[in-house]
């Protein structure tokens, strides 16, 4: 069986001047309780693998990451589920482990018969009182089934006990507040007429399980991300003595970007994270990040200095004590550990195959959760770091016997650096350890008294009370695949997105919202421009009509100039004598990645408006949307400035089906909300039509390779 480690991309170029860091070991901050990952869904990929294969996969996931937290799903929302392949998977774990790795489970939805929809999914379509808890005259908790609700928790807590599931921690419900297609009950912080409340549920559950011998922990009230002020606005509702700590994901953050840009844009987060640390601080109970990963299927490598960076954020200014991310097994998509059971397991139950190599596949994220699970363990405490180099982010974490310290360091700058090995007094460095992007990764370097930080690069130093100082005096990359070669940025000519100057096709262009017109071509002159498309817009305020967007389908040369420009420059003007103002963004099939507000499209005069690709880079953003509260503007001409290409460098290969009816697929409304996540032939009949339960009308399927208009009859 392969286990291929996943490089590519950028190289770094010159060493800078030599920096420094220091570790204040009396400085001494929260508690950690643990590092993981998820073990939800895929269990039966796991299954399927040769039994040699899977003690490979568990050593590679428990004992390689010295995992302390895993998260696992509550699915007895069915009641007959059968547990035999998460019994197996936690027993792995626990044999490898023992009580160093605790359990957190978290519900994706009470039962269908506790909702008044019937179903445990999100139904989509349907109205959000369908989507929560039924109503229930006489509960004593409020106006919903409460206490049904808490008693099947019960229920299951002692099924999966009986089963030999015990959790550590429980979340009574994952993301509350999200709109789903799959397993979902909603919450609103307090219960209002349409929606159950988070408030009422927690007290229902937690007087359920307060008989209970040796109940566990309550976590909550894990929302979907924590812009907006969006966690604060449960836990101001809730009586907060009935949780033993605080959950949350990271799916947005306030500042518009998707979670994907947030990968590539960490420090986006330190404000929120800080925010809610100080909302919750007084109480002295731990947080615990438990789930959020970047949206991608395919790995990328700014992905492992990505989620490095957002933990030191997090156990610095958001004070978290546990951190988990997504998946720590993943059916050959990229989170930590990607499997793939081989081409005669018949994956999506079609009679086709998503993948055909029997594979473990060690993505990027492994590595940088890895700097953080293998040198860090439950009940160590983070003490200060501080340095003055801008690139460098610093987190530190003292063992409670005081005889280790583990220093997390990670360059995110383009530059390699030198660095002066911290210097702590009673300890020296017995382990350094380092992942660059593109080179190789948790490699053990040669302990020097400096170390080079390459460009893009984690690097953990363990210290250890009364170890021997280093003997060497000299440090070098040790971390550079030999192999690898750089590619070099080489520009190009502009790249021409659309021009209507050549081309009366508006074809491309999608409404997003039933009642915009559709988009239509004009060679009427106007200020000596003869062919541009009219594009009509919401014509109202977006607080009274909301945002309609419409969507402009790219070729492949519109989507390489996303890809490969610095920005694009639109030619454009209002429809009428006043200027308008348009959010222009990139999209995947109608989610925004890279946007900007507010750009000028002039009443007077065409304009040439620029908007910044600078989040764009691999994201394969294969549309661009628009949308204005003015009533519509024209657009003669897009442009990709600033375009470049890069030379050739050694990149691992992947295979992908030819077909993508095998591909995982996603659906979206015309307003761009997504509606369900599946496999590609799941969704379709043979005449090509949606087969899904949705309402009738127009809908965007889209996998990594496609973006297709389908039909709902």
């Amino acid at each position: 069986m392969k286990k291929i480690l996943i490089p590519a991309a950028l190289a770094s170029a010159m060493v800078a001047s030599a920096a420094t860091v220091t570790v204040n070991p009396t400085a001494t901050k929260q508690s950690v309780i643990g590092f993981g990952g998820g073990s939800v869904y895929y269990q039966n990929w796991i299954a399927k693998l040769p039994a040699a294969d899977q003690q490979e996969l568990f050593d590679t996931a428990f004992v390689g990451l010295n995992l302390s937290i895993l998260r696992i799903g509550n699915w007895l929302q069915d009641e007959s589920k059968d547990l035999s392949e998460d019994i197996a998977i936690i027993k792995a774990g626990k044999e490898r482990l023992g009580d160093h790795m605790k359990i957190e489970m978290s519900s994706w939805s009470a039962p269908g018969n506790l909702k008044p929809s019937g179903s445990v999914n999100g139904n989509a379509g349907s109205s959000k009182s369908d989507k929560t808890l039924k109503k229930a005259s006489g509960d004593k908790y409020g106006a919903y089934a409460y206490t049904d609700f808490a008693n099947w928790w019960k229920k299951s807590l002692q099924t999966y006990a009986a089963a030999g599931i015990v959790p550590d921690y429980i979340s009574l419900q994952n993301e509350p507040d999200m709109e789903a297609s799959y397993e979902e009950t909603l919450f609103e912080p307090t219960e209002t007429s349409e929606i159950a409340g988070y408030k009422q549920a927690l007290n229902a559950v937690y007087d359920a399980l307060n008989g209970m011998a040796n109940h566990p922990k309550i976590l909550g009230p894990e929302p979907l991300g924590i812009g907006y002020n969006n966690f604060q606005k449960y836990t101001a509702e809730l009586d907060q003595s009935k949780l033993d700590g605080y959950a949350y994901h990271l799916y947005h953050n306030g500042n518009g970007n998707t979670a994907g840009n947030n990968y590539l844009s960490p420090e986006s987060f330190r404000t929120p994270m800080s925010e809610v640390a100080t909302s919750v601080s007084a109480s002295g109970k731990p947080i615990i990040m438990t789930e959020f990963c970047p949206m991608e299927d395919e790995p990328r490598e700014e992905d492992m200095v990505g989620l490095a960076h957002i933990m030191q954020i997090g156990f610095t200014d958001g004070l978290l004590n546990g951190y988990i991310a997504w998946e720590l097994f993943y059916g050959y998509h990229s989170q930590m550990i990607g499997v793939c059971p081989g081409a005669d397991w018949d994956l999506d139950g079609s009679g086709k195959y998503v993948c055909e190599d029997k594979e473990i596949k060690i993505f990027p994220e492994y590595h940088a959760m890895r700097h953080y699970s293998k040198f860090v363990n439950p009940g160590w405490k983070v003490i200060s770091t501080t340095t003055a180099e801008a690139d460098l982010k610093t987190v530190a974490f003292a063992s409670a016997s005081g005889d280790s310290i583990s220093v997390i360091i990670i360059n995110t700058g383009k530059s390699e650096i030198k660095l002066d090995n911290p210097t702590i007094s009673g300890y020296n460095v017995g382990t350094a350890v380092q992942s660059k992007e593109n080179g190789a990764k948790s490699k053990n370097i040669t302990v020097s008294s400096c170390t080079v930080l390459p460009a893009r690069s984690i690097t953990t130093l363990v210290y250890k009370k009364g170890a021997t100082a280093p003997a060497a005096t000299t440090c070098k990359d040790e971390t550079t695949d030999a192999g690898y070669v750089a590619p070099v940025e080489i520009p190009i000519d502009d790249i021409v997105v659309i021009d209507y100057s050549k081309t009366k096709d508006v074809t491309t262009w999608a409404a997003m919202s039933d009642d915009l017109t559709p988009v239509t071509y004009s060679n009427t002159a106007l200020d000596g421009v003869t062919g541009y498309a009219s594009v009509p817009l919401a014509g109202c305020e977006q607080a009274v009509c909301g945002y309609k967007s419409q969507l402009l389908n790219l070729s492949s040369e519109g989507a390489k100039a996303l890809q490969s420009c610095s920005k694009l420059v639109i030619t454009m003007r209002s429809t009428t004598t006043d200027n308008a103002y348009v959010n222009v963004g990139a999209a995947n099939g109608g989610d925004w990645i890279d946007y900007e507000y507010g750009k000028l499209a002039s009443g007077s005069k065409w304009s040439e408006t620029a908007v910044k690709l600078d989040k764009e880079g691999g994201n394969k953003s294969t549309a661009l949307t628009f949308n204005s509260d003015a009533s519509g503007i024209y657009i003669a001409k897009i442009v990709g400035t600033g375009c470049t290409t890069k030379s050739t460098a050694i990149q691992p290969s992947i295979k992908y089906a030819a077909n993508d009816s095998h591909m995982a697929a996603k659906l979206f409304d015309l307003n761009g909300n997504l509606l369900w996540s599946g496999i590609k032939s799941q969704a379709l009949n043979d005449n090509g039509t949606l087969r899904l339960n949705v309402r009738q009308g127009t809908y965007l399927l889209k996998t990594k390779s496609s973006t297709i208009k389908a039909i709902k009859k």
